[in-house]
This record gives C-alpha cells, structure tokens and sequence, in this order.
C-alpha cells in the first residue's frame, strides 16, 4: 500500500463523483490492504480519464517504491493496468480533463508502460509521442518507448522515425532530446545506429554522449569503436557518465598515473587500445607484455596501471621485476604525463610492488626512493610501501625506519608526519614506542596531537595512559592544530567528552576528579548516574557544570541509554540547574574558555533540552533574564523561555512579565530586546499583547517593528488597528528592518477584507 501519495499528473483534481472521490481518498489514506486494492480497481476500471490516470500513476509509483525494499500491492494488476493504460492512448491527446495539463491521461498511460510495453505497443506510443505537446508526455513516452524497442524482435521504422524526430527538434530542451536518443539504445536496425551516429556528429556534448551510449550496444561497438574513443576522451569531466560507464564495465580503462600522455608508436598504441577492451584473455596478456617490455617510460608505466588496476592480470611474473627496475631510474618528466606531473613512473611502479607483493630485500629500493623524492604524493606512497616492507621482515631494517623518522622530524618534511608516525607505529610494534614517546614530549603541538593519537590505539593505550592523560589535560581548550583533532586524542584517552563548557578545567578534588574520569569512560548508564550524582552533590561550581553538561549533551550519558538515562537522574538534573541560574556567575578561572558564562550555559541548556514550564524553572529562566547577560548567555536563555513557554498550557506570568521589561530595557543589546519579543510571538492571552503593545512606545525602530510583527498574528484579535497604522506612518520607506514590510502588507489586507465584508 502507498500512504500519502496523490499522483503525479493529477495533483490539482476533484473527482466530482463519490464514488470516485472516496475511492481517491482511500488511495491516498488507506484503511487495509484489502480497501486500498478495492479502491484502485475502482478508479482504474471507471472508464474516467481521470480517475485511470491517477490508479496508473499509483501503480508505478508503488512499483518503484520496490528498488528501496518494499513490495508493490498493486502488482498482480499488471495486465489490467496494461489494457487501461492503452484505452487512454487510443483517446485523443487534446481531450479536456482535470489533470494537472492537457493530455495528463496520455501521461499518466506512458508512465505506468515504462516496465510494461510491448512490441505491439509500438504504434501507440509513437502516436503519443508525435501529438505530445507537454513534456511530461515526451518524457514518459521516451521511456516507454526504450521498453518497447528492447522487445521487439526487428526493425520498428515509424517509432524510430519519431523518436530520431524529437532527438533532433532544437525547438526542445536539451534533456528532452537526450531522453528521445536514450530510447533508441535497444532498437534494431540501421535507421537507429544511423541516428545515433548523427548524434555524435552534434554541437552538444550531451547529445553526443547519449549518442555514443547507443553505439556502445554489443552489435554497434565493433564499428564505431574508434568513433566512441575519440569522442567520450574529449569531453569535460562532468559528461557522458553513462558512456563512461558503459566503456569501463567492457574494461575501458586508460591509466592512473598517464592521462594525457602519448604513445606515438604505432604498435604500442595499438597494444593499449587492445588492452583497454579486449577481444579475449589471450589478446590482452598479449598486449599487456608488449607495453611492459617495449623499454619505453609511458609505455611500461600504463602496463602497470593496468597491471594493478586488471583483476586478469592477477599472477603477471615480469611486472613486480620491471616495477623495482622502473624506480632504479630517474624520476620521468613531468611532460611525459600531462595530469600526473613529474615522477608518475615512480607512481606506477610502487603501486605495483605493493600489488605485486613486497619483499624484505626492497628495504634498500624504498630508502633509496624516500631519500631522493620530491614529489610529495611519490614520497606518501613510498612511505606506505616502506611500511610493507616493514612488516614482510622478520626484525626492521634500521636504515628504513631511520628514514622513515626523518620525515617526522625535519621540517622540510612535516607534510608527511602523520603518515610517517603511523607506518611506525603499526609496522614496528612495541618497539616504535621510544620515536612515539618523544613525539609526545615535543614543544610541536601538531606532531604532540599526531602521536598521541598513535600511542591511545588501543593495543598501546594501557602502556600510556598515564602520559597521555596529562598530556591532554595540559592541552588548552579548543586547541587548534593544522591536522587532527585533540578531542578525539581525549576522547579515545578518557572514554567520552570532557564536557560542553568546562574543556581545560581539570578538578582538583581527588575524589570529584575521579568521578569526571568515571563519569566520561562509563560503559553503562548506571555507572555514569553514580559518577554524575557525585559531582551534582558537591556544590563546586565546575563540577556541578560538568555533570549538567553531560546530562544534557548528546554526547553524554545520553548515548548509554537514549532518553532513559537522562530521565533517571533529570529531578537532580534540574535541581541543580535551577540553583546555578539563581547563583552568582561561576568563577572565571574554572573555564579557560567561557569564562564566568561557563555555569549559567550549563544551566539554561539543561532547562533549553528539558523544556520545563514548571514554576521554579520560570523563576529560575527570569532570574537568569534580569541580569547583565553576555551574548552567548542572552542567545540561550531566551531560547530556553521560548521553549518553556511552548511547552505551557498556558503563558507563564512572570516569564511574560520579564520578557516585556527585556525588551523595553534600553541598557540591553537590540538584538536580546528583539529576541524578547519574538519569544512572546505564540504566546497567548491579553498580558502578552500588552507586553507587546507597551513596546511599540520604545523609541528603537527595530524595536517597535519587531513589536508591531507579533501584534499582527493571527490570535492578537484585539490590537488597536489604528496603534499598527499610526506606527508605520512614522517607519521610513527605506532603511527600516524587514519585518516592516509584513506590517504593511497586514495592514493592506485587512483593507481588502474590509472592502470586500462591505460589497
């Protein structure tokens, strides 16, 4: 069953009909599957243009909900759907319905044949197809089209004629035409290659990809395979995707590292066309040998692109040889492969000995390889290739890893720190714990964060947490490092977030101490509820912050047990929230980040996650109000009113009251003053009118616009039109905020609604 859905070409119909008109809505809404089914052949056999169109619109859209999983109700209808959907085509295209445009039966028709149609649908389709005047019909009907060519055993002149017809009408979108050249792809004959190669020959490369898609069809290819080469090499990046496709499912495939570059002998040209779509297994080793052995750079380095990239070429005895002879030589020029660049043989080559296999004895190969390579993507992928080597050797070359540590210390080289700390630390084991070690006593941020990440993995975490944790203790809050990320270093030390608003705080209660560590590395929610309720219960303010923070954070003790784990210790939670907003601004220094704000965000957030609209949490959200507010604290505060008054059955009083005297607090930001008023937006009743009413009197024109929007909603029935009139005769036409706009547009239409109840 579909729930939901109208139709797609039938959106704006009424079916005056009961019947019809209920049969619709059980469509749309179903009650059971045996009521929907009743519904949708009560529609489908009506004999209404209407009500068929949109039972076929039903049945494909319920079909296609198949491909994510589901099953199609209305399947077992198919040969029914196909009769009715050909009534619909034998009616004329101009027939005047309810449809969403004329010819919406026709549509509707085409839609629901695109898995159906038949070779003996051929004449009716394109008889659609050369009335069409929409493009929801050409579109349809192209599709259906392609279903119906693809079942056809020869040659169908006319359908092919019409659809070559709308490939080349220029009068049509460039789309249109493509789906028209898409539809040809299975048809017979000479008429459709003849088209699609007219195709390629278009000012319009997305007519000649579609074009060159047709010619790649098992019987076309042979013939105009240079046609297709030539064509799909020249386009930009971003076309003929599905010509692409097509070529590299046949293993059209050109290199990895030589895009651009040229064979200019013939024979070896011919070997890597061969090699890029080839005729058999035989062919292709063939070729392949006669580019790896020819002696020539471009050559030999495209037969190892294959070489790795080729599942056939699997177990080629010469290619790891010729790979470790490629990187005795010098870099190629970077003229050799347009795209790559210089040293894209050194590429090729280390790519194939990885693929290939490596060997302890490529030890010296690969240090001789990092010492001399400037190219830096050379330099990433020797030094993966090094940590292959590594760990094919029963004890570590000193040299290698020597050479691999020189790419963590020397700063000509600290491109390539963190891939180098990494081969290190995985191909060496416990004996790379000495480089990792200092790595992490360096003054160097970056490569500090780099290998304590490398030393908190966990085979090696539990020789180092001490190190690491007053590593990432000492780290200040939001550090900043060019790679990586220091919270997640904590995060794999600790077992969960620090917290929200306290980062760098370190609690120098041993006991409070203790609790945040178990509170962060808690495996289940009742191990995070005893850590929490410790710091809640200590009346230190950083402690007390903390905990709130992981109450409310999602990366709190939510992620134990979902909304559960909050709701166990929420009473606390709370309590605790509402005494920190009623208390002075925590101190200072207990958050190097947010300062003396620190306490009160961890408070409003909780009441904000929460949305209580309780009597304590007014009090506690008012008291909070009515002192001087930093932006980030005036932000969260008010979001926490607006919630908590959402959430009331009705406006809470004292929130009302202190939302107005914010708002007409001229000591206060515009921006808070604003928000105030916006908050009272939804609220209801007559003392949240007067709030907004005694705001427009401020002298602040953001002020009083804003004042004057939320008098203009809808539940306001009893504002003064003449306040709103006499306020906007005093607002500049140009310079004052958006919202003025609204007003007047307000205003303008009561007049209508005025003029209108007098007629």
């Amino acid at each position: 069953m579909v729930a939901g859905f109208h139709s797609f070409h039938w959106r704006h119909c009424e079916l005056g009909e009961p019947e019809l008109a209920a049969a619709h809505d059980e469509l749309a809404d179903p009650t059971g599957e045996g009521a929907y089914l009743r519904a949708f052949r009560t529609l489908l056999h009506s004999g209404h243009p209407a009500a068929a169109g949109i039972a076929l619109d039903h049945f494909q859209y319920s079909g296609a909900l198949t491909r994510f999983g589901g099953e199609s109700a209305v399947a077992r209808f198919e040969d029914q759907v196909l009769a009715v959907a050909r009534e619909l085509l034998r009616q004329p295209p101009a027939l005047v319905d309810d449809g969403d445009f004329a010819g919406a039966h026709h549509a509707s028709a085409l839609n629901a044949m695109m898995n159906l149609a038949e070779e003996s649908d051929v004449g009716l389709i394109a008889d659609a197809l050369e009335s069409a005047t929409e493009g929801n019909v050409r579109s349809t009907g192209c599709t259906a089209a392609g279903q119906a060519l693809a079942r056809c055993a020869g040659p169908s002149p006319r359908l092919v004629g019409v659809l070559g017809a709308l490939a080349f009408d220029e009068g049509l979108d460039v789309q249109e035409r493509a789906e028209a050249l898409s539809a040809l792809d299975e048809a017979k004959g000479a008429q459709a290659t003849a088209l699609l190669v007219r195709a390629t020959d278009s000012d319009e490369v997305e007519i000649q990809a579609e074009g060159a898609a047709g010619l790649m069809r098992p019987d076309r290819f042979a013939a105009h395979r240079e046609r297709v080469e030539r064509l799909v090499t020249g386009w930009p990046d971003d076309v003929g995707h599905k010509a692409r496709m097509m070529l590299d499912d046949r293993g059209w495939f050109h290199s990895t590292h030589w895009i651009g570059a040229e064979l200019s002998d013939p024979e070896l040209h011919r070997a890597h066309a061969q090699l890029r779509l080839p005729v058999g297994k035989r062919a292709t080793r063939r070729a392949f040998r006669t580019l790896l052995h020819s002696g020539r750079t471009v050559a030999v380095g495209i037969a190892l692109d294959h070489f790795v990239r080729t599942e056939r070429l699997r177990g080629s005895r010469d290619a790891g040889e010729i790979a470790r002879a490629v990187l005795r030589h010098p870099p190629s020029p970077a003229g050799l492969s347009p795209r790559t660049g210089a040293a894209a043989n050194h590429l090729s080559a280390l790519a194939a000995i990885q693929h290939a296999g490596v060997r302890p004895s490529d030890a010296d190969l690969i240090v001789e390889v990092l010492e001399r390579a400037t190219v830096r993507r050379v330099r990433s992928v020797a030094l993966s290739t090094a940590g292959h080597v590594l760990r094919a050797m029963d004890r570590p070359d000193p040299r290698l890893v020597d050479v691999i540590g020189r790419f963590v210390y020397e700063s000509g080289l600290r491109a390539h720190r963190k891939s180098a700390l990494h081969v290190l630390s995985q191909s060496l084991g416990a004996e790379a714990d000495p480089l990792l070690i200092r790595a992490v006593r360096s003054e160097d941020r970056d490569l500090q964060v780099d290998a304590a990440w490398e030393l908190s993995r966990p085979e090696r975490i539990e020789r180092h947490r001490a190190l690491l944790e007053d590593l990432v203790e000492s780290w200040p809050p939001g550090m900043k490092v060019s790679r990586g990320n220091p919270d997640w270093v904590g995060q794999a030390v600790f077992g969960g977030m620090h917290s929200a608003h306290w980062k760098g705080s370190r609690l120098s209660d041993p006991g409070l101490y203790r609790a945040h560590r178990e509170l962060r590395a808690a495996g289940d929610a009742e191990a995070a509820h005893r850590a929490l309720r410790t710091l809640l219960r200590s009346g230190q303010p950083a402690a007390v912050g903390i905990a709130l923070d992981h109450w409310w954070c999602p990366g709190g003790i939510e992620r134990l047990g979902g909304a559960d784990a909050r709701t166990a210790v929420a009473a606390e939670a709370l309590a605790a929230a509402r005494e920190a907003l009623r208390s002075p601004p925590s101190p200072s220094a207990s958050s190097p980040q947010y300062g003396a704000d620190a306490g009160h965000l961890s408070a409003l957030h909780v009441l904000r996650v929460a949305r209580c609209p309780g009597p304590e949490d007014a009090a506690a959200l008012a008291a909070a109000l009515e002192r001087p507010m930093s932006e980030g604290v005036g932000e969260v505060a008010l979001h926490a009113v607006e919630l908590a008054l959402e959430e009331g059955r009705s406006a809470d009083p004292l929130l009302v009251r202190t939302l107005g005297a914010l708002a007409r607090d001229e000591s206060r930001s515009p921006a808070d003053r604003v928000a105030a008023l916006y908050a009272l937006r939804d609220v209801p009743g007559d003392a949240a009118t007067q709030e907004l009413v005694r705001a427009t009197a401020c002298d602040a024109l953001e002020v009083q616009v804003a004042a004057a929007h939320n008098l203009t909603e809808e539940h306001r029935s009893a504002v003064p039109r003449d306040l709103l009139v006499r306020l906007v005769a005093q607002w500049p036409e140009e310079g004052a905020p958006g919202a003025a706009d609204l007003v007047r547009e307000h205003l303008a239409d009561l007049v209508d609604l005025q003029d209108l109840e007098g007629e």
